[in-house]
């Protein structure tokens, strides 16, 4: 068993209705959605960890944790499952029709220091289009009840939605640099073959329009303070997720819950709770790898270093490398470029060969 992690992601399944999006383990609340907390605690124990900490991280999603009620989270904080150190981060998403004033002020009391809003677009009728169950009215107050609590609060929005002109885009980037956000995330769109649009047969959104969107968000956020720190994210500096920071630079972390995944040492446990333990070399690869996500690019020494099992790919990778960055795909210090960032997968697989 490896050691007691410092990472930890919480995976809450419970979900009002489902996005069309949405190919995640999810479903109804129980009578009292409370009662998950000794759930999480019986995994905990039966997977040798019956107490954690002190976290330098812990990630709530779902589904929609908010659904766990106050009374949830303050069992959670009081089971003596986790401990957090003195300068955790301690995230939570949250749906915004969920968002209420009680509850984020328990998140803050209980020590939650971000909280990450589900915004996906600003037009109703695209939301309908998903099934979000909120409004943009609905999600602008709760973006103020929610920072008036945690001011470190962001949203995540999806480039790609079916419906979605050039035009609305535009007007979904300024609306959201207007708000002054400490985070944003942009993701885009894919159609996962278990979501609703998925067995509907929806066509996945045309590829050029898709890059289009991306780079304009890579150009409007960055111009209002918010550094594209990842491929989807962006953040104000400082305020970057430093959960998240920690599984792209190849760390450890534990996930408890239905729909979890986990990475402890050599072993990876799957959401779906399967296991697989890889050799040292494909280890090595993998975490080395997360890396060309980040913006702050990727040194090979330093790889090495961290990874001496690697050595032997000093010279394809340094070849390849420098291949990347005389195509602009990576700039001087190995940092993806906008190119870039749109090949990622591809850049990988070629590091692979």
């Amino acid at each position: 068993m490896s050691a007691a992690p410092k990472h930890l992601y919480l995976h809450v399944p419970f979900c009002t209705g489902r996005c069309a999006y949405c190919a995640f383990v999810s479903g109804p609340p129980s009578a009292n959605p409370a009662d998950y907390v000794e759930t999480l605690l019986c995994e905990a124990a039966a997977r040798g960890f019956p107490s954690l900490g002190p976290l330098e991280t812990l990630y709530c999603g779902g589904g929609t944790p908010a659904l766990l009620g106050e009374h949830g989270f303050v069992r959670l904080r009081e089971s003596g499952l986790l401990s957090l150190a003195d300068d955790a981060e301690w995230t939570v998403e949250l749906h915004p029709a969920a968002v209420t004033a009680p509850l984020v002020r328990t998140l803050a009391s209980l020590g939650v220091t971000r909280l990450s809003l589900g915004v996906q677009a600003f037009d109703d009728a695209t939301l309908i289009r998903c099934n979000r169950r909120h409004t943009v009215r609905q999600a602008l107050e709760a973006i103020e009840i929610a920072r008036a609590a945690v001011p470190d609060t962001g949203i995540d929005l999806i480039a790609g939605l079916p419906g979605v002109s050039p035009d609305e885009w535009t007007r979904t980037l300024r609306r959201t640099v207007a708000l002054g956000l400490p985070h944003v995330s942009v993701y885009a769109l894919s159609i996962e073959p278990e979501s609703a649009w998925g067995r509907s047969g929806m066509a996945p959104p045309d590829p050029d329009r898709l890059c289009d969107a991306v780079a304009e968000a890579a150009d409007t956020l960055p111009a209002a303070g918010l550094r594209r720190y990842e491929t989807s994210n962006y953040a104000r500096p400082g305020l970057e997720c430093r959960h998240n920071l920690n599984t792209w630079r190849g760390g450890d972390y534990l996930g408890l819950g239905r729909g979890a995944a986990s990475r402890l040492g050599l072993l990876r446990r799957h959401g779906d709770g399967t296991e697989e333990l890889l050799s040292p070399e494909e280890d090595a690869l993998e975490r080395a790898l997360t890396r060309l996500r980040l913006a702050e690019g990727f040194d090979l020494d330093a790889t090495l270093a961290r990874f001496p099992i690697l050595a032997p790919y000093r010279g394809r990778w340094a070849s390849r490398l420098a291949d990347f960055r005389a195509h602009g795909l990576l700039a001087a210090d190995n940092a993806p470029t906008l190119r870039g960032y749109e090949v990622l997968d591809a850049m990988e697989r070629e590091l692979l060969r």
